[in-house]
């Protein structure tokens, strides 16, 4: 008889797997009875597991954002995300403003090296 790594590695992933699911499902169940916002950040702590782990399960991250939209209400994930644009949207137009000023600033400095070039001509 062989040990066969590759069955071995499948039955450890599905059990740890399984633990995984486990630690989330008590996590939450222990912020709904002490009725504390559930979110991944409150979920990933109290269970002692990656928040990247949480969004890599898809019946757990599904499971996270009903709750979260429960707790938070049903626009949280648009309220954040209109947060986000607006930075975004603000952090564009600080760009475009130091742009502006670095284009304002080598317009200024071509028309001073034209202007010595020209007066370098006209005294030849």
């Amino acid at each position: 008889m062989t040990f066969d790594r590759k069955t071995h590695l499948k039955k450890l992933h599905k059990h740890r797997r399984k633990e995984t699911i486990e630690k989330v499902e008590q996590a939450i169940q222990y912020l709904k009875t002490t009725k504390q916002p559930i979110n991944f950040s409150r979920v990933a702590k109290q269970s002692n597991v990656g928040k990247s782990t949480l969004y890599s399960i898809p019946e757990v991250k599904e499971r996270i954002v009903i709750f979260r939209e429960k707790s938070f209400g049903k626009n949280y994930t648009q309220q954040i995300k209109k947060e986000q644009n607006k930075d975004v949207i603000h952090s564009l137009k600080r760009k475009i403003h130091s742009l502006e000023m670095e284009n304002k600033e080598l317009k200024n400095q071509i028309k001073y090296i034209y202007g010595q070039v020209f007066d370098s001509e006209d005294q030849n």
